[in-house]
């Protein structure tokens, strides 16, 4: 009977009213309400989780602290732009190729100018998460940290700026006027704290097309303080908006049972490792290592698949680039939901992709 009330596959609360019309049996709510969560088209197919509470970036104590950056074409040219996160300070520049080595070459330029940031946030390109980007991390004395992938959201910022540019840029081009005259207006109009980018980096207004006074133009220190006070009032309107269409979501823990979102379907998953407060690494049951935010992921009673070993494996970024990914495996994430080997066998097809041998069917006595 219980399949008869979810052969539509309607959501427990359509099959409980479907239900309570025609029948009744102890604990008949409860048997379907299992019954139609643990369902695998049900989950496979689930609407998108609901957006979860903003949670904004702590404002930093100075300015050129923290700074955003990203890379963004328009009309077939690559731009690097790079954004500080207390004055909204940007540098465009254009990129001759979007290798690791061009990146960091433009970066150096722009820190040789401003000085070294303390953390750097960018998304999971493969320029930023590559070994020449570690090093030249390690070199320059500076926190790198990445956001979850398929979730620009948690680098908004700078999300937000290439937006900006973009519309400089188009209208710069529409009127026939030079673009750089655009930022340069850009960087000397007052924001919301009073205060211009430039006025919150340099302590000075800067010579426009406008006519200024020299006194006006002199440096003018600036209260941080009083900054950081209207930037969190800021922040504290956008997150009462943003928060009333919102819902928290649980955290999950290593070894949890999930969905994991693709597109519009979700497959079978495990956690294996937690990132940050929102960002975990799940493993599915095809062999694939993601880095995905929580609202990606949905908490599950359905019984997983046997996985495949948590050592050795490769972790998909969200250019579908593999990254290597060697968790750190405790005693309370090594059970029996989550078997060990040692070491997996790895080997290559033609088009370059890394295939991992399922165990079982590698077994001998599967083999004919």
């Amino acid at each position: 009977m219980i399949k008869a009330v979810h052969v539509g596959h309607m959501g427990v609360d359509k099959c409980l009213q479907r239900a309570r019309d025609i029948m009744f049996w102890p604990k008949m709510s409860s048997d379907i309400t299992d019954y139609v969560l643990k369902c695998d088209i049900c989950l496979k197919h689930r609407n998108s989780n609901t957006k979860e509470p903003l949670k904004s970036h702590p404002i930093p104590d100075r300015p050129w602290q923290v700074v955003g950056t990203d890379v963004f074409t328009w009309e077939n040219d690559d731009y690097l732009v790079t954004v500080d996160y207390f004055s909204r300070y940007f540098e465009v520049d254009l990129l001759t190729s979007s290798k690791s080595v061009s990146i960091i070459r433009k970066l150096k330029v722009i820190f040789s100018r401003y000085g070294i940031p303390e953390k750097l946030i960018s998304d999971n390109a493969p320029y930023y998460v590559s070994e020449t980007f570690k090093s030249f991390e390690s070199d320059w004395n500076f926190s790198h940290v990445t956001s979850s992938p398929l979730y620009s959201q948690s680098n908004g910022l700078v999300e937000k700026t290439v937006q900006t540019i973009k519309r400089l840029f188009r209208k710069a081009k529409d009127s026939k006027t030079d673009p750089y005259m655009s930022i340069l207006e850009y960087r000397t109009t007052p924001l919301k704290c009073g205060k211009s980018p430039s006025q919150l980096l340099m302590s000075r207004r800067l010579r426009t097309v406008l006519p200024i006074n020299s006194e006006q133009l002199m440096p003018q220190k600036i209260d941080i303080k009083d900054v950081r006070m209207k930037l969190k009032q800021e922040h504290n309107v956008q997150k009462k908006y943003y928060d009333r269409q919102s819902k928290p979501l649980k955290s999950l823990t290593t070894g949890d049972t999930v969905r994991v979102q693709f597109d519009k379907q979700w497959k079978k998953g495990t956690v294996v490792d937690k990132q940050a407060d929102r960002s975990y690494v799940v493993r599915t049951n095809d062999g694939g290592i993601y880095r995905r935010n929580r609202k990606f992921l949905h908490k599950t009673k359905d019984q997983n698949d046997p996985c495949l070993p948590l050592e050795n494996l490769q972790c998909l970024n969200d250019s579908d680039k593999l990254v290597n990914f060697s968790p750190q495996v405790t005693s309370q994430s090594s059970d029996k939901s989550l078997p060990v080997e040692k070491s997996v066998n790895l080997y290559t097809t033609r088009s370059g992709r890394n295939v991992i041998p399922n165990k079982y069917l590698s077994n001998p006595m599967w083999q004919v």
